[in-house]
C-alpha cells in the first residue's frame, strides 16, 4: 500500500463571512507530483498556507507523514519545503549570501547545503551578481533553492511558474521532474496554467470557490479526455456486435444509457454510422469528443464565467 505523505480531512478556512476553503479533502502519495488546479482566488494558496502553518484552519484535520497530532505536526513540517508566492530576499546580496542568511536563521547545519541547493536550480554561475539584478526566472529558481535547503521529503509550491517566459517554465519543469525522479521528492504544485501542469502532474485536485471538486490520477484523466467518437444508440449490445463483426473494431467502451465511445475509425464517422443503421441499430446521436486539461476543468466548473 502506498505511503500517504499528506492528507486533509474537512479542511476549512473562513475569513469573517467569506468561506475561502470549504471542507477540502485531498490525499497525496509518496513520489507523486500533485497538481492543485484552480483559478485565482479558488483557495489554492489558502490550502498551502494551512498545510505550512502560515494560516490556522477554522476546522478540519491535516495529516503529514502519518501524524495528525498538532504536537507532532511541527516536527513533520521540518520534513517539508515551501515556496508560497515570491520569497523575500535581500536585494544587495548574492544568491549564495541570501541562502546562507536563511540557512543560519533556520539552523540548518552545513554550509554546503546552500551551494548544493544553488546547483540543483542552476544558479551556481551567478557569482557576485546581486539579487536586485536577477531576472524573474532567476528569482523563482532562488526561491526554489531556499525551499530545497533542508532536503524536504514534501515540496509545496504555490504558482511557481506564474509570470515566467516559456524558457523559464521549461527550466523550472525539468528541475521538478529531476527532484521527483532522483530524490523521490513528493511535490504539491498549485497553478492556473493548466497546460503546463499537464506536463508535470501524476495526479490532480480540482478546486473552485474553495470546494474540492475532484481528485483524479493523470492516467484516468487522459482516459477521460481521450479523443473518441461518442455514439448514442437504442441498443448498445447490438451496436457493439456491429462494430466488431462488420467493422472489425474493438477499441471501444460501453457506458450507461446506451452510449458507446469508439476510440478508432474516428476519421470515418459516416462509415460507422452507416454500418450501425444497416445493422438495424437506431443511431440517436454521434459526435466527436475529446478535451485537454483546460477543457476538462472548464466543463467541470460550468464553463467560462465572466465577472
Amino acid at each position: 500500500m502506498a505511503e500517504i505523505v499528506l492528507a486533509t480531512r474537512g479542511l476549512t478556512k473562513r475569513y469573517g463571512n467569506h468561506l475561502a476553503v470549504d471542507r477540502a479533502e485531498l490525499s497525496i502519495e509518496k513520489g507523486q507530483i500533485y497538481g492543485l488546479v484552480g483559478r485565482n482566488g479558488a483557495g489554492k494558496t489558502t490550502i498551502i498556507r494551512m498545510i505550512t502553518a502560515q494560516t490556522v484552519p477554522t476546522a478540519g484535520q491535516i495529516e503529514l507523514f502519518g501524524e495528525t497530532d498538532p504536537a507532532r505536526l511541527g516536527a513533520m513540517r521540518r520534513r517539508t519545503g515551501a515556496m508560497v508566492e515570491t520569497p523575500s530576499f535581500y536585494p544587495y546580496l548574492t544568491a549564495l549570501q541570501n541562502l546562507e542568511y536563511y540557512r543560519l536563521q533556520r539552523g540548518i547545519p552545513g554550509r554546503h547545503v546552500a551551494e548544493e541547493a544553488l546547483e540543483w536550480v542552476g544558479l551556481t554561475d551567478t557569482g557576485r551578481k546581486k539579487f536586485k539584478h536577477f531576472s524573474l526566472g532567476m528569482k523563482q529558481r532562488l526561491g526554489l533553492a531556499l525551499a530545497l535547503m533542508n532536503h524536504p521529503d514534501l515540496l509545496l509550491l504555490d504558482e511557481p511558474i506564474n509570470g515566467l517566459d516559456p524558457e523559464g517554465i521549461v527550466e523550472f519543469r525539468n528541475i521538478l521532474l529531476d527532484l521527483c525522479r532522483q530524490r523521490q521528492t513528493t511535490i504539491l504544485i498549485s497553478s492556473h496554467i493548466l497546460t503546463e501542469l499537464a506536463n508535470l502532474a501524476t495526479c490532480y485536485g480540482f478546486i473552485d470557490h474553495g470546494i474540492m471538486l475532484e481528485q483524479i490520477s493523470a492516467k484516468a484523466l487522459r482516459e477521460k479526455c481521450r479523443a473518441c467518437l461518442e455514439l448514442r444508440v437504442d441498443d448498445a449490445s447490438s451496436a457493439a456486435l456491429v462494430l466488431e463483426q462488420k467493422l472489425n473494431l474493438r477499441d471501444y467502451e460501453v457506458l450507461p444509457g446506451n452510449v458507446i465511445r469508439l476510440y478508432s475509425c474516428m476519421d470515418a464517422p459516416d462509415r460507422v454510422n452507416q454500418a450501425l443503421v444497416e445493422g438495424g441499430v437506431a443511431l440517436l446521436g454521434s459526435e466527436s469528443r475529446g478535451a485537454n486539461l483546460e477543457d476538462y476543468f472548464l466543463n467541470m466548473i460550468g464553463g467560462v464565467r465572466h465577472a
